[in-house]
């Protein structure tokens, strides 16, 4: 008998199977055949869905994230026998913000400046003396979102390590992709002093 919980958790992993099989079409399906590559597998798992293809060196993983800008999910790279393929599972809110004992402060500050404002990004990191808030599709959505964020992190940084946010950057980037042409995408930068 299918408990209500179960039912959305298979409503979920029928949503990311959807989306992905999407974005496959979308993205790989029109350049497969000029390339000569196998067809990317999606196959459903017990806590999500995995998508890869055999003998691929890179995942198409900007894309894939991009796929999955509403709601929260959880993204994991891995290395197969098959080749390079990345799970998508979806995640609590709770789970999305929840900052880990001994994660970057940098990485920490903007995580507790997202969740108090509610602004959706895929994809965190810590870099060096910053963070990285990657995959903004315009330049114009990362400007809002940084104007709004800057006195959450300038705040959540200050009372983790006493010391303030020295530049907050825009920077459009354009990561390769294999056997596609490049597409660009925004990032915030954070820059602590």
């Amino acid at each position: 008998m299918s408990t209500e919980p179960d039912s959305i958790d298979a409503d979920r992993l029928n949503s990311i199977e959807r989306r992905l099989e999407e974005m496959v079409e979308r993205k790989w399906t029109p350049l497969r055949e000029k390339h000569g590559k196998e067809p990317m597998n999606i196959e459903k798992k017990e806590d999500g869905v995995v998508v890869g293809h055999t003998n691929a060196r890179i995942l198409l993983r900007d894309d894939v994230i991009r796929a999955f800008d509403t709601r929260y999910y959880d993204f994991r790279p891995r290395n197969t026998d098959r080749g390079r393929e990345i799970l998508v599972r979806p995640i609590s809110k709770s789970d999305f913000y929840e900052i880990p004992y001994g994660m970057d402060v940098d990485k920490a500050a903007a995580l507790r400046a997202l969740k108090e404002t509610s602004i959706r990004v895929p994809v965190v990191n810590d870099c060096s003396g910053g963070a990285w808030l990657r995959h903004f599709e315009t330049k114009e959505e990362a400007e809002k979102a940084a104007e709004v964020l800057e006195p959450h992190i300038e705040t959540a940084y200050n009372e983790m390590w006493n010391e303030g946010v020295e530049e907050i950057e825009i920077r459009e980037f354009e990561e390769p992709r294999e056997w596609l042409a490049p597409d660009s995408w925004y990032s915030i930068l954070v820059h602590y002093e």
